[in-house]
């Protein structure tokens, strides 16, 4: 990472900025306790990443291309987790499945199946204060907006890009061009900063679009595979902000 100051800092949002409370197995397994129902959580991690996968190919963006668009998308994810894992468990009973979707879908809207990373709320708030542009870049549907705010981070943002609405996903580089468009033109694009915890969407995505890019939250071996992220990589954001801080203390030094 280049050791400057930054005029643009953007961030990932899911591991991240911010982690899961807990696993989505557990989330669905917690929904559907509350109607009497038992699923084994190994089942439910299984048709999960399944699903995942399945989805992301058939309907990329969130359903966005396919036209099923994003609620959709995210009822027929849940429908095809659970209408299996009651096969698979024999749960042959009369189940409310449209009450059971309609309670996960207000679950994963509120923002409460997420916490805040350690050490984000500091750097925010140091960022901030150096009058530095901020804004979020996600792979995700629109919800993004109100659980941001519902985590009360929205307001340390210039803008919070999500991929459904530019209708890019990272690491296409059209989402980075659109965040470029919110502050003034003809800087170096060096100065811009994107932060993730994915080396092909954030890391190489920013590096195509020419900005410069970090990781947090991930494995340092993985500099094994990508020698490129040598000293791109922090364990937190605590060890992100000392080196910002210095970033920030040499420009003020040599303005001088």
């Amino acid at each position: 990472m280049n050791r400057q100051a930054f005029k643009l800092i953007t961030f990932d949002i899911t591991g991240t900025l911010l982690k899961y409370r807990s696993s989505p197995a557990v989330e669905y397994s917690n929904i559907l306790n509350k109607y009497g129902l038992e699923v084994r959580l190994s089942t439910l991690e299984n048709l999960i990443n399944k699903n995942w996968t399945f989805m992301t190919k058939a309907h990329p963006n969130f359903g966005l291309y396919t036209g099923l668009k994003w609620e959709n998308y995210w009822r027929l994810y849940a429908q095809n987790v659970f209408r299996k894992a009651f096969q698979l468990e024999n749960i042959t009973d009369n189940v409310p499945l449209t009450d059971i979707i309609d309670d996960l879908m207000m679950t994963y809207s509120t923002g409460e199946t997420f916490k805040v990373q350690d050490g984000a709320i500091e750097l925010l708030e140091y960022l901030n204060n150096e009058q530095i542009p901020l804004g979020v870049l996600t792979n995700y549907d629109p919800r993004i907006n109100s659980m941001m705010k519902n985590l009360g981070l929205s307001h340390y943002f210039k803008f919070i890009l999500s991929s459904y609405e530019v209708r890019s996903e990272k690491p296409d580089i059209k989402i980075f061009r659109k965040a470029e468009s919110y502050i003034e033109k003809g800087l170096n694009r060096e100065q811009f900063l994107h932060i993730g915890d994915s080396y092909l969407l954030d890391f190489k995505g920013a590096k195509n679009a020419g900005w410069s890019a970090c990781l947090v939250h991930i494995d340092k071996n993985i500099i094994e595979q990508y020698p490129s992220l040598s000293g791109c990589i922090f364990d937190d954001f605590t060890a992100l902000k000392n080196v910002l801080v210095s970033c920030n203390s040499k420009k003020r030094y040599s303005e001088q």
